[in-house]
């Protein structure tokens, strides 16, 4: 007789539970209370950071890895392993960047794993306990995933929120279905930018009064949020004005690898959600175009859907307190509704091929004033149609050269540079096998900016 049977997935929760209760007699123990006396809080606060300088205090470390450590410490007055348990801690070769890329001083690159730490906050009669625990995601299609979760007792609750809160955490870009992107403490600086004057008004100006102006937008019963999209050839600042809006000390950022096939709706309403939860906060989404093209059914489109961005948007449940910074390269192959509704994208900024007194501004900088006035005129007139990151490489060249001679940049150098940036460029766009690169002809090849997105492995 054939038989029924039946498989049910038990949710990821029920998994992290079995793992806690592995430990339960040691945290029980330390925290001095049952678990049924305490608060379990999901918390991003990477503790292991320094218990792994500890342990391995003689070993080189690329500290970068552990950079919350300094931190953490001083909120620290001391943790404590289960006893009998040999800690997971997970290596890769690396080395210390502090000393420079091209140093060869070899380290080890640290990441603690699933081990609980018992971690005594200074204040605080007991301590709390912390546990990076590893589960599977059903909705990320069995992607293994890790979650933080910090025990406190019950009647030290508020004592160890209000401590956790003064901490400043270390500034980084939040990212769904890829790695956390670590953000430079002084990336809020918008003279490292070198902006059109339109766009100046309606991206810096517009976003530094925003975060100013909240009670006006209450005064007047308006939602209190923002949107943003830049749009224009790769190359001409795009990622980078979004990096420096991430980079806002009032805010926490956050951001998705849209182009994931199995990223589902549910996942980017998570994203909106922690988005609103941390709020202020940013959301960057980058090559909107490419991932969310008005293509109905096209083969490899992301599971996300153009309405449930909508929703997450301005739909009703949407809260206030986060901007959305989107980025394009072509515009014009993204859905209507996204464009012509104030609400969703409330400022649309073009980021065309810098003109004359962009680039002349540009080539200032890069050669840092060592280059007389002429010569950047010069230059910035043979710079015609490319854009930032073409002049950049074409002065990269430039430098390379003058190096090679142990001398300075010289305009030559920069006309040469510019020659053959152009004629890369030209070769690329007349291959037979491939197609071209950048908008068009016309507007010359563009490469592509740095991505400010970092893809799971």
């Amino acid at each position: 007789m054939d038989q029924l049977v039946q498989l049910r997935l038990a949710p990821p929760s029920d998994a992290m539970e079995a793992y806690i209760e592995r430990y339960r007699a040691w945290m029980e123990k330390v925290i001095d209370c049952p678990l049924s006396s305490t608060l379990t809080f999901e918390l991003d606060f990477p503790f292991g950071h320094i218990v792994l300088e500890d342990l391995l205090g003689d070993v080189p470390l690329d500290r970068q890895c552990i950079s919350a450590a300094p931190v953490l410490r001083g909120a620290v007055a001391r943790w404590e392993l289960p006893q009998g348990i040999s800690p997971r801690i997970a290596l890769h070769p690396s080395q210390d960047r502090s000393a420079g890329i091209t140093s060869a001083r070899l380290a080890w690159d640290p990441h603690w794993k699933d081990t609980p730490i018992a971690i005594w906050l200074r204040g605080l009669e007991h301590p709390v306990v912390s546990a990076d625990i590893p589960y599977v995601s059903y909705i990320e299609k069995g992607a293994f995933s890790w979650r933080q979760w910090v025990i406190v007792r019950r009647d030290e609750s508020s004592r160890c929120l209000n401590r956790l809160r003064e901490l400043r955490p270390v500034r980084g870009l939040s990212v769904v279905g890829g790695q956390p992107v670590r953000l430079p403490d002084d990336g809020y600086d918008w003279e490292a930018v070198v902006l059109d004057p339109a766009v100046n008004d309606s991206v810096r100006a517009d976003y530094e009064t925003f975060w100013k102006s909240e009670n006006w937008f209450r005064e007047r019963h308006l939602p209190y949020r923002r949107g943003y999209l830049l749009y224009g050839p790769p190359g001409n600042g795009k990622t980078t004005v979004a990096r420096v809006m991430a980079c806002h000390p009032l805010v926490t950022a956050f951001s998705a690898v849209l182009d994931d096939e199995g990223l589902p709706n549910a996942l980017l309403s998570e994203l909106f959600q922690n988005a609103a939860d941390a709020a202020p906060a940013v959301i960057v989404l980058e090559d909107l175009d490419r991932v969310l093209a008005a293509r109905a059914g096209a083969e490899g489109r992301p599971a996300i859907t153009i309405s449930h961005l909508l929703n997450c948007l301005d739909g009703i449940g949407t809260r206030d307190g986060v901007v959305v910074v989107a980025t394009a390269n072509d515009p014009s192959g993204l859905d209507p509704a996204l464009l012509k509704r104030p609400g969703r994208f409330d400022r649309l900024a073009a980021f065309p091929a810098p003109s004359p007194a962009l680039r002349l501004e540009y080539l200032r900088r890069l050669t840092n004033k060592q280059m007389d006035g002429g010569s950047l005129a010069k230059a910035a007139g043979e710079s015609d149609r490319l854009s930032f990151a073409q002049i950049r490489e074409a002065y990269i060249l430039a430098g390379q050269a003058a190096f090679q001679r142990q001398g300075g940049v010289e305009l030559a150098d920069l006309l040469d540079g510019f020659h053959r940036v152009r004629g890369e460029a030209a070769a690329v766009r007349s291959r037979a096998d491939g197609p071209a690169v950048g908008f068009s002809a016309t507007q010359g090849a563009c490469v592509a900016e740095g991505e400010l997105v970092s893809r799971r492995p």
